[in-house]
Order: structure tokens, then sequence, then C-alpha cells
């Protein structure tokens, strides 16, 4: 993918995200980090010790039980929808021109619904990996073969 200088490429998954700007050229990516942020998500079952509820039933013989609320995705899914508010927000802004964003498929899926007109006007390009944990010249790498 051929990017423009100052597109922003957000590198993010459901606890992570990188704010990356490309001072480079489109035949050469120069990203660099200007802002990055990261939370810490427990795991299921260290966030939620208690089985889920049961009732009786009013008006039917019988018992139900309530869903498990998954507290882990709840908050990755909380993460992901305040980042796209605040994307929402320098779209509106006009603080950047270009953008591609980067996620895992799940993030990117809670991520798109909530889009706005102005961010949808500059968006460039969607690729649906996790490359959080990657270094920049490697981020760079599958920005570039994408």
């Amino acid at each position: 993918m051929k990017l423009k200088t100052d597109t922003w490429v957000i590198v993010a998954n459901g606890n992570k995200y990188l704010v990356l700007h490309n001072l480079g050229w489109p035949d050469h990516l120069d990203l660099r980090v200007l802002k990055h942020d990261e939370i810490d998500v427990p795991q299921t079952q260290d966030l939620a010790r208690d089985r889920a509820g049961r009732q009786q039933e009013r008006f039917r013989p019988g018992i139900s039980g309530f869903k498990q609320v998954d507290e882990h995705e709840a908050r990755e899914t909380a993460f992901a929808r305040q980042l796209i508010s605040k994307l929402n927000e320098r779209a509106e802004q006009k603080r950047f021109s270009d953008i591609v964003i980067v996620a895992d498929p799940e993030t990117l899926g809670e991520m798109r619904p909530a889009y706005s007109a102005q961010l949808k006007e500059r968006l460039v390009g969607e690729i649906a990996k996790d490359l959080t944990n990657l270094t920049i010249p490697d981020i760079e790498a599958v920005v570039n073969a994408a």
C-alpha cells in the first residue's frame, strides 16, 4: 500500500494502540509514533468469579439461566470504541488527511460501525491483522505489502 506523506496509521487491538505518522513518501514509509496507549485487561476468569444467575419462570414451569457476561471482551470493546471516538474527533478537526487502520479482525469489527462520515472520507485502507507486538520496521513491511 502506497501512503502519502502525513498519513496516519493506527495499529490496534482490544487493549493497545499506536498512532503512527508517515514522514516518508509513497515508495519509502517512515512511520513515527505520535501516541500510544495500553490498558490492562485481566482474563475473564479473574474478572467474573460468580456463575451466571438463574431465575424462576413466572408463567411457565422451570428455571432459566442468564448469559454470563464476558468482562474481558466488554473491556476490549469499550477500549476500541474509545479509540474510534478519539479518531472521529480528530477527523472532524481535520488533524489528518489520510488514515489507515490496522487491527485484529474482532477489534476492526467493533470499530467499523462507529466510523464517522469524516473518518470514512479520510480512510484509505484497513488491514485485518494484529500488529501491535511488532517493531516499527515490521509494521512498515506489512503495510507496504498490503
